[in-house]
């Protein structure tokens, strides 16, 4: 053999060599990069969790999984929208409202019932005991649980006072579920159920006199520019889900998921541990914005709408299997 001949075959033979060894070594996973869309804006509860998790993924996995938050404006989904865009995957991550979710799967009202849950307390141990049939759910909407957030309680945002039932009769208010509009139409009020990215044009237009929302929703979207009463009725403590595409979620390598889990964690932890603190806080920039606030509400108006609340989560529990949930995670002295 001549020594060009000798080189060709040493060539060769390394060529194949190193074939071997890439084919053999695990293939280095690229940085995943995910968008995680939300229709509130970033001083809100939950776009303020959402930027936690961010961070919290960006830092846990050293740069190697990016979550990009779409918030606001910058979500190009909106109200149900948002369902499909997780559920089909043209957003990896979303952060739904339960009441957006409840128009695909009824059971995720069970967060926005009326006066179901009386303090946070409650309410995260119903979300505790309840996460199997949740995670159940959102697995047939070919979603995965990352976190939830909680919101502080629902209350009345209005042009005028209500300072008796005739009052609350007198409501053209956005609600933001199937129950929550029953309970105010069962007053009689009129009501309708809209995302709230729907709600600044209503309101504009003088169809809206009335908004169903926490103080930190309100907040955020600035209603006390046509809305200068807040009364606090406590109706509920709803959830916002967190949730990822089912395909999204199996692309990520082990260590992707785990990152992700445990940023997931750490979110759901601090949001339960902190939204106390928002109510106050809530108050206070709605004071500074002239608002004002009836902590205390005629009691004739908490009878009505207290009854009305349970006659329609009476026949939400009805549904399905619904009764067998009460029956195992809500304490008798709540099942009002």
């Amino acid at each position: 053999m001549n020594i060009a001949g000798f080189f060709t075959l040493r060539r060769t033979a390394f060529a194949a060599i190193a074939a071997t060894l890439l084919a053999a070594a695990p293939a280095f996973a690229q940085t995943a990069s995910l968008r995680l869309i939300n229709e509130y804006p970033a001083t809100s509860v939950t776009a303020s969790a959402d930027l936690q998790f961010a961070a919290a993924v960006n830092k846990l996995s050293g740069g190697d999984v990016v979550v990009a938050t779409l918030q606001e404006a910058a979500n190009p989904y909106k109200g149900k929208d948002q369902v499909s865009a997780v559920r089909d995957g043209k957003a990896e991550i979303g952060t739904l409202f339960a009441g957006i979710l409840g128009g695909a799967d009824s059971f995720f009202l069970l967060s926005s019932l009326p006066f179901v849950v009386d303090d946070f307390e409650q309410a995260q141990n119903l979300f505790t005991c309840t996460r199997p049939e949740l995670e159940r759910h959102l697995a047939a909407l070919n979603m995965r649980l990352l976190y939830a957030t909680p919101w502080p309680p629902s209350g009345i945002w209005s042009a005028k006072p209500v300072a008796w039932v005739g009052d609350v009769k007198a409501l053209s208010i956005r609600t933001y579920d199937d129950n929550s509009r029953g309970v105010f139409q069962r007053v009689g009020a009129q009501s309708v159920n809209l995302p709230f990215s729907a709600v600044g044009a209503k309101l504009t237009s003088g169809e809206l006199n009335a908004v169903l929302s926490s103080g930190d929703g309100g907040a955020g979207n600035r209603l006390w520019d046509y809305l200068p009463n807040f009364t606090a009725i406590s109706y509920a403590i709803p959830l916002s889900y967190t949730v990822i595409n089912n395909e999204a979620w199996n692309k990520l390598t082990p260590a992707q998921q785990s990152t992700l889990t445990q940023a997931a964690k750490q979110t759901n932890e601090a949001s339960w541990a902190t939204v106390k603190s928002r109510i106050q806080d809530n108050y206070t920039r709605m004071s500074e914005h002239g608002m004002r606030l009836n902590l205390q509400p005629a009691a004739a108006v908490r009878v009505a709408l207290r009854q009305a609340g349970q006659e329609q989560a009476d026949s939400w529990w009805q549904q399905d299997k619904n009764n067998e949930i009460r029956a195992r995670c809500v304490p008798p002295v709540q099942a009002k």
